[in-house]
Formats: structure tokens, C-alpha cells, sequence
């Protein structure tokens, strides 16, 4: 099975989810994430923005507010790279690229990757090794790249989005962990 043909499948399968099961989902997946100790002991999190049916993300930004950590989200860049920047409230965002909210030019406050201490990616499928289906564009996998080592890369997703297997190419970087609204599915490759 090609990667466009599971990109396709995956996001009819995703797309298919009622408003109801998406909250519900997140709602679990985000009640789980709080409680790992890769989240609670994170100063630092990089956290993508939900776009149409993705784990919606925004009850975990709001809680890390409050838990005074420093939030900061990925924006697509013209060169196909994400740049960075921290977020400090919902009302600093406007549609961007791809649709996807991202902070309006003078809120854009950059931030080195390196101060990441928990990064949280979306994505369409991830396998039993830790392999990321994104969207096509490479994105993430050029910028996780620019993580310290002892970051651990984190998927949310739903439960149906972890698969046996994906093709992978020599760019492709695995995530760490996958937690979906069901449990964590753990792949360190330290």
C-alpha cells in the first residue's frame, strides 16, 4: 500500500468522525497526556494547532497554560520549514497556511528548537515503529531533526491511525511515543 493511497484512506476514515467522537477522543487523549511524566516534568512544550477532524489540542494548551508552562507552535514557512513561535493566547492567531491557525506576524515570537522539552506532532497514521505518515510536505520531518536528542517526539492520534506498517524513506524521522484516546503506545529508539 502506497503512502498517497494511506493518506487517502486515513483522512476519509478520520474525516468520517462526527463532531461528538472527536471531542470525545480528544477529551480522553488529552486526560492521558497530562498524566505522563513526559508532559508533567516538560517546561517547554511544542504542540501543533487541530485543523478539521485532528485530536483537538486546544483543553491541553489551555491546561499547560495554567500549569505555567511555555507553549509554542510550529508555523509553516514559504521554504517548507516551520519556524517556531511561542503562544501566549488563542486571541493572538489567525488562519495561516493550509488553514491551520498560527499567529498573526507581530505575535510571532521565535523560539530555538533546542528549548523544546516535549514536542507534540499530529499526523495521519504512525506504525508499530514509530513511523509518521504526515500530510506530504516534509515539514515535520525536516524540523524534528532540529530537536535536541532527549526530546521525546509525541504523536497524538486516534486509535485507528496506528497500523501495522508504513513504507519509509530515508528522510522520514519516527516519533517516540503514540498516545491515542485507547493508551500509550511506547517506541523509544534512544
Amino acid at each position: 500500500m502506497g503512502k498517497n493511497y494511506l493518506r487517502e484512506q486515513m483522512l476519509t476514515k478520520r474525516n468520517s468522525l462526527s463532531s461528538l467522537e472527536i471531542q470525545g477522543k480528544s477529551h480522553e487523549t488529552a486526560q492521558r497526556l497530562l498524566l505522563l511524566p513526559e508532559y508533567r516534568q516538560a517546561k517547554t512544550v511544542l504542540i501543533y494547532l487541530p485543523t478539521k477532524s485532528e485530536i483537538n489540542t486546544l483543553a491541553i494548551i489551555q491546561s499547560s497554560w495554567q500549569q505555567h508552562k511555555n507553549i509554542v507552535i510550529p508555523v509553516c514557512q514559504s521554504n517548507r520549514t516551520l519556524l517556531l513561535s511561542k503562544l501566549n493566547c488563542f486571541a493572538d492567531l489567525a488562519k495561516g497556511t493550509y488553514d491551520i491557525l498560527e499567529p498573526v506576524k507581530d505575535k510571532i515570537i521565535p523560539i530555538d528548537p533546542q528549548e523544546v522539552d516535549l514536542a507534540i506532532v499530529p499526523g495521519l497514521a504512525f506504525d508499530e515503529q514509530g513511523t509518521r505518515l504526515g500530510y506530504g510536505g516534509g515539514y515535520f520531518d525536516r524540523f524534528l531533526k532540529t530537536l535536541r536528542e532527549d526530546c521525546p517526539v509525541l504523536a497524538l492520534c486516534y486509535e485507528f491511525q496506528v497500523i501495522k506498517h508504513i513504507p519509509t524513506e530515508v528522510h522520514d524521522v519516527p516519533v517516540d511515543m503514540i498516545l491515542t484516546e485507547e493508551g500509550l503506545h511506547k517506541l523509544y529508539k534512544h
